[in-house]
């Protein structure tokens, strides 16, 4: 079993990008130079509710199906640096641009 940490600071602040081929997502690693994709080695639900507490929120008409935060445990086969990051529809910031959401938490001036 896998133990799933916090992300680093590598992949905070906007440092980890990533694209898609087809509908399949890829993690570029944030330690290499250019697109070094990323395995998946791991996932955990880390939290499920009911619903997304977003769904009420002024501005946003669409409905989530439930609310979820996915963790996945990520590995760079060219650096060997190993991190874990989350998708969630209950916490972070539910819609607008990036950089206000770097900007509430200090990531950018």
């Amino acid at each position: 079993m896998i133990n799933f940490k916090h992300g680093s600071e590598a992949i905070q602040c906007g440092k980890l990008r990533g694209a898609t081929d087809t509908d399949y997502f890829y993690f570029f690693c944030p330690k290499c130079e250019g697109n070094q994709i990323m395995r998946l080695l791991d996932y955990r639900i880390y939290e499920e509710r009911r619903r997304s507490p977003y769904d009420d929120c002024e501005g946003i008409n669409s409905k989530s199906a439930n609310g979820f935060t996915l963790q996945f445990k990520i590995h760079c086969e060219k650096c060997k640096h190993s991190d874990t990051v989350k998708l969630t529809n209950i916490n972070g910031w539910p819609k607008g641009d990036h950089s206000e959401a770097l900007k509430k938490l200090g990531g950018l001036d």
